[in-house]
């Protein structure tokens, strides 16, 4: 009978642990998930990619920035792409295709399971008309991954 008991206790025990481990790893993904968005909503307004405006990215600084390595353990995020709404085709911004282009990856870690988290923002680039300078200016779409953490 003792025996019988001890065995019971000892089951309920390990489903208990099971449950908290479970849960642990679900608490460490929420609070990944909340780092993520709060550094998506913030890197807009950061002096490498703002424009000067609130949630406004420039679009010349992104051209730059993409491949940096330097800045690959700056943010707590596992990979960075900035998109521009409207187009059908996804083509890869680089200096010879500049502007005409929609795709920026900024960072890509591939790490072995991510989630990501997306806002809306202004993208801004200098245009000229017959000897005119102006803002011209675009919506786009910032796609922010962050790993999620595998029991």
């Amino acid at each position: 009978m003792l025996l019988a008991v001890l065995i019971f206790f000892t089951m309920a025990g390990m489903f208990f642990l099971v449950i908290m481990y479970n849960d642990l790893y679900d608490q460490a993904n929420l609070l990944e998930q909340k780092k993520a968005i709060s550094t998506v909503m913030n890197i807009a307004n950061t002096p490498e990619f703002s424009c000067g405006e609130p949630q406004c990215i420039d679009s010349d600084k992104l051209l730059i920035m993409q491949g940096r390595k330097a800045y690959q353990d700056f943010w707590p995020i596992t990979s960075f792409v900035v998109t521009k709404i409207g187009d059908e085709e996804t083509i890869p911004c680089n200096e010879k295709n500049y502007p005409n282009c929609n795709y920026y990856k900024i960072l890509d870690t591939e790490p072995k399971s991510e989630q990501t988290v997306e806002t809306y923002v202004s993208l801004r680039r200098k245009e000229q008309t017959n000897n005119y300078i102006y803002d011209k200016y675009d919506i786009a779409r910032i796609i922010i991954g962050f790993e999620v953490k595998q029991p």
